[in-house]
């Protein structure tokens, strides 16, 4: 299940967000990303324009939220480049997905999910 499928089918029963962290292979890194061509960002205005134009080119309908520009959330949460949390009621991490976004595991995500709204 993709993302954007996730959240559908569960926006009312789970708060869903995601979160724009730094470009890990902006156009100034040695190895840029070939898929896309971004420069870093400097601000967080100009990582909030990023962070709207790349969910508007994902189609996604997610609440958005743009890290800062210390990128205290990415740190946090060791999600550079990417990664899927779940959050439970309690504030615990429930899931933590292996690092995207090669490696996105929406479905497990889900399963994990699915078992705590089950016990809800």
């Amino acid at each position: 299940m993709r993302l954007q499928a996730a959240y559908e089918k569960f926006r009312d029963r789970a708060d869903f967000y995601w979160i724009y962290i730094r470009e890990e292979y902006p156009i100034e890194s040695p190895s840029p990303a070939s898929h896309v061509k971004i420069s870093q960002p400097k601000t967080w205005l100009q990582r909030s324009e990023v962070a709207g134009q790349c969910s508007q080119d994902l189609n996604l309908t997610l609440p958005l939220l743009v890290d800062d520009i210390s990128d205290t959330a990415a740190q946090t949460f060791e999600a550079i480049p990417d990664r899927l949390y779940i959050l439970a009621p309690d504030g615990t991490i429930a899931y933590q997905g292996p690092p995207g976004p090669k490696e996105f595991d929406a479905d497990g995500m889900v399963r994990v999910l699915e078992q705590l709204l089950q016990t809800k």
